[in-house]
């Protein structure tokens, strides 16, 4: 995975919207672009998966649909 800080104020955004579907979730730390071309969010306490569309939709227009932003909550991985 490589680091970057392509879409950051998307990805601030829709991590911050998780938070209300899942309280474990915790600050974000960085994202990296995956191997599926995605993003994956290192958290304080683990990460979440996100499409680079989502990112995008949401620096674009402020919101994403509550249902994308659930499955993006359940891409929730505590780290140990």
């Amino acid at each position: 995975m490589k680091k970057t800080y392509s879409n950051i104020y998307g990805v601030l955004g829709i991590v911050f919207l998780t938070q209300f579907i899942n309280s474990e979730i915790g600050s974000y730390q960085e994202h990296s672009i995956n191997e599926c071309f995605n993003f994956t969010v290192q958290l304080s306490n683990g990460t979440i998966n996100m499409t680079l569309e989502d990112a995008q939709d949401y620096e674009a227009y402020g919101s994403l649909t509550l249902e994308r932003i659930e499955i993006i909550a359940k891409t929730f991985k505590k780290t140990e």
